[in-house]
């Protein structure tokens, strides 16, 4: 497969950084690699890309650092995954975060944020674009939270890769027959594991429960909704397998930093 370069100058034109939020279903940009640094953090869903080679799958709060020339496609094969996409340019990056970067780092690697790094980071998000001149020093605390957790990294203390049997049953939960109704019990029969054993795996993959994962991707649903539908926020919760309206908005708001309402509001006033 052809491997094409984007050159620095197309996207940063001159600036330190460029910074996107993106809610993506394909990736248009094919195999290709970068003359400046990246990195992509997940907010929402789940995606993979393919580096140097390797396969590494992607959830929520997970992240992959690209180096200038490794080359790297990104997959969307479960529906709307929204990303944090990060450029560095080259000359600022060696100047102020090279000498950080430690020296048996490896691109095709899954790294991942803290829980409360991550909801930092969205209720930052939230507030953004109303003070644009916070932007900027987002961005450098944000590159140096990234390489600070590459430098960090412990092979001895990280979990090995998450078995191909719960990467598959994490993919097939994004079903929607399977996560509106009885989803923990689905989740529990499709793996064909007890639920404690299915916990305990969650837990250790994931450092979060089998109803966490399917409440974030109930949300990761739910999101769409309020982004091409009109459908109100009570007939979007229902939908999406929420018991209540309520207990819906309280685990939107808890992942997102703001309330369905809010969050379609936002996206209104980003258009018009």
């Amino acid at each position: 497969m052809e491997c094409h370069t984007v050159q620095e100058s197309q996207f940063l034109k001159g600036k330190d950084f460029y910074f996107f939020i993106l809610d993506k279903t394909e990736s248009r940009s094919g195999l290709h690699e970068h003359d400046y640094y990246e990195f992509t953090l997940i907010l929402n869903g789940i995606c993979s890309q393919i580096i140097n080679g390797k396969r590494v799958d992607l959830a929520r709060g997970d992240f992959v650092f690209i180096p200038v020339g490794s080359n790297h496609q990104t997959y969307y094969d479960y529906g709307v995954t929204r990303i944090l996409n990060m450029g560095i340019g080259k000359r600022y990056f060696d100047q102020h975060y090279l000498s950080l970067l430690p020296s048996c780092f490896v691109a095709s690697q899954r790294y991942s944020v803290t829980g409360s790094f991550l909801n930092y980071i969205e209720s930052t998000l939230a507030t953004l674009n109303a003070y644009p001149g916070e932007f900027d020093e987002f961005n450098k605390l944000l590159t140096y939270y990234i390489v600070n957790r590459l430098c960090h990294y412990d092979n001895a203390q990280e979990q090995s890769e998450v078995p191909g049997w719960l990467t598959l049953l994490v993919r097939q939960m994004h079903n929607k027959a399977l996560f509106a109704e009885k989803a923990l019990e689905n989740m529990v029969r499709l793996s064909g594991k007890t639920q404690s054993y299915l916990t305990r795996a969650t837990n250790r993959y994931y450092q979060k429960t089998p109803g966490q994962l399917i409440n974030e991707i109930r949300i990761n649903y739910a999101r769409q909704q309020l982004e091409t539908t009109n459908f109100s926020v009570t007939d979007i919760a229902f939908d999406a397998g929420f018991s209540s309206p309520g207990l819906f908005i309280n685990h939107f708001k808890k992942i997102t930093s703001v309330t369905p309402g809010h969050y379609r509001r936002r996206l209104v006033n980003q258009i018009l």
